[in-house]
């Protein structure tokens, strides 16, 4: 196993790169850090103690996934991508963790996906298959088979990989395949609270869409053409909730079409588009009414709802209320995650010492950096509950610093600090999109924030240069002026909220990226690299004032050195305090001294989610 896992240094190195036997100059950096992280491997491998403790592993694990984040286009990334899938595949066997396993067999398709020219993609993919094999889910090792050989049929075990579907093919006959060519939809994933419900399908390529709304019951139908319905989404059962969703049904229409019909009641608009890297199907539809406040409280799991075909042949998932969104995962993503159940809130109690109906007159608001009135202030609209979305997570480090600092363990830290501060001194309530090191898809996180109800909406990241020297602060919010060429711009366009919401967004970013200059600039020298539009998929399809901010520049060694500091830390996440306060305060200053005088109380998104 350790000559099967740990190749000599030499032929670990792809083709092309091995030095002469002759003296030579100094290795590339790539081929530097892939050396290094090699070595780090060797030395876990001669002590066994340090084998007998996850963290090790982990640590040869980060060490490869230095060479993936600093060098996306080396040579070596296959190479390091193998060896994270081998590391992850032992910790499996060694500690018995499911994650581990689920990790491995990422890396392992990740080598195909991320490098299809990669020699290592048949070794990769035929790792995936004896890991099905040794699993007790017929269907798993089905799954596996049918995707090397898809991918490598004339390899020279794609023989040996038939034999094995045919040993494990189950006593039924097996369907007949799809026509050649379509597109599978494998996976579909929902939020759903009382305002807004994000659908997200997950499918190998984008596709051709058809698409429209339907009175009597109110619906809106959307047909995938070209497309095949994966086996995994059919005749499952489904943990759903209610909401402004009633109903999700889906099932392959025609031959060559899968079609998803939603369910609503009181829908104002709606919007489908594209993400990629991965291919995602987002569909995002808004309610009339304001959702109710909502506290999350311990209660029995509602029932799963089963799949039941009605007239039209399609799938019905009825609902029920589950934390205030619908968090269907019906694909091969991992465990179930059980729901909790949530209870509505009444209004909030009046302040103290204030007599019944003789409230003080509200001050004027503010004019916008428009110089007009948004809807928001015109009404005096404050933020009772903030979204703070700490960036990365889980598989996924962010970037990387040259001392190995990971941006997903600096700004959750910076997140958690964050969180207590405004609770403390807000008294706002907090949903945190992550409180462990847990990967969140990006759309999951805005749905958490519409599912929520939120009023703000802060992701929180770390810069990154291929110049070393670069520093400073910057903010960003959600617009396309600039991304003439983005992919599919019609239908993203279509994805952003409301005008109110842009100009709220600028005015928030804005208070933010100056609040945090203020702060760090009394303490240290940095750079204000301003406030700029990008179409963050982070922030696409958020019903409230978003914005994400790079609190500094990870690969900056400098910075880097400040940023694994306690003080530093503290100083970024009251400089972002100071940022929401300061928005809050010149939307409605009455607000928010009715906010300061109200209960604290934070939920965290994932503790919903069963983590």
């Amino acid at each position: 196993l350790l000559c099967a896992l740990v190749p000599s240094l030499g032929a670990a190195l792809p083709a092309g790169s091995r030095p002469a036997a002759s003296a030579t100059p100094e290795p590339r950096p790539d081929a530097a850090l892939f050396i290094e992280a090699q070595r780090t491997e060797a030395t876990l491998r001669a002590t066994k103690a340090r084998q007998a403790r996850p963290a090790e592993w982990e640590k040869v694990v980060l060490a490869y996934r230095r060479v993936l984040a600093r060098y996306p286009r080396s040579g070596y990334c296959d190479n390091a991508l193998l060896a994270v899938g081998n590391l992850y595949r032992e910790m499996s066997q060694r500690f018995r963790g499911t994650h581990y396993e689920q990790d491995a067999v990422a890396a392992y398709r990740a080598v195909v996906s991320e490098y299809p020219s990669s020699r290592l993609g048949e070794e990769a993919l035929w790792d995936v298959v004896q890991m099905a094999q040794a699993s007790t889910e017929r269907r798993r090792l089905g799954d596996a088979g049918k995707a090397y050989l898809d991918a490598f049929p004339d390899a020279p075990r794609a023989r040996e990989v038939k034999a094995l579907l045919r040993r494990r093919a189950p006593t039924s006959p097996l369907p007949s395949p799809p026509p050649p060519g379509l597109v599978a939809v494998f996976d579909l994933r929902a939020w759903s609270g009382d305002s807004s419900t994000r659908v997200v399908l997950d499918l190998e390529r984008k596709v051709k869409l058809s698409y429209d709304r339907i009175a009597g019951p109110d619906r809106l139908f959307v047909d995938l053409l070209g497309t095949r319905l994966h086996p995994n989404l059919k005749s499952r059962s489904f943990p759903v909730g209610d909401g402004l969703l009633e109903k999700i049904r889906i099932a392959q229409n025609k031959d060559d079409v899968v079609r998803v019909v939603l369910d609503f009641k009181d829908v104002k608009d709606h919007s489908v588009f594209f993400l990629e890297d991965p291919t995602r199907l987002v569909i995002d539809v808004r309610g009339t009414s304001r959702p109710r406040a909502l506290i999350a409280e311990k209660g029995p799991s509602p029932p799963a709802a089963t799949t039941s075909g009605e007239s039209d042949g399609i799938d019905v998932l009825s609902t029920h209320r589950v934390d205030g969104m619908l968090a269907t995962e019906a694909g091969p993503r991992g465990p179930r995650r059980a729901p909790i159940v949530i209870a509505s809130v009444g209004p909030a109690p009046r302040a103290a010492g204030r007599r019944k109906g003789t409230p003080p007159p509200p001050e004027p608001p503010e004019l916008n950096r428009a110089g007009s009135y948004s809807l928001a202030r015109q009404l005096g609209l404050g933020a009772r509950r903030i979204v703070i979305d700490p960036g990365h997570g889980g598989h996924d480090p962010g970037t990387i610093g040259p001392g190995g600092l990971q941006e997903k363990d600096l700004v959750l830290d910076v997140s958690l600090r964050l969180e207590k501060l405004v609770r403390a001194e807000l008294g706002a309530e907090v949903v945190m999109t992550r409180s462990t090191d847990a990967y969140v898809p990006l759309e999951e996180r805005t749905a958490i924030a519409n599912s929520k109800g939120a009023d703000l909406f802060l992701s929180v990241h770390g810069n990154a240069s291929r110049d070393h020297r670069a520093r400073g602060i910057e903010t960003y919010f959600l617009s396309f002026a600039h991304a003439a060429t983005l992919k599919d711009l019609q239908q993203l366009v279509k994805a952003i909220t409301l005008n109110s919401k842009i100009d709220e967004s600028r005015d928030f970013a804005a208070s933010v990226q100056e609040a945090m200059v203020q702060n760090v600039r009394q303490q240290h020298a940095v750079e204000d690299r301003g406030v700029h539009t990008a179409p963050f998929y982070v922030l696409i399809g958020a019903n409230m004032p978003s914005v994400l901010a790079e609190i500094a520049f990870v690969t900056n060694p400098d910075d880097e050195k400040r940023l694994k500091t306690r003080d530093y830390r503290d100083l970024i996440a009251r400089a972002l305090l100071r940022g929401v306060k300061g928005y809050l305060e010149a939307l409605n200053r009455t607000q928010m001294r009715q906010l300061t005088g109200s209960g604290a109380r934070s939920t965290v998104a994932e503790k919903a989610r069963g983590r």
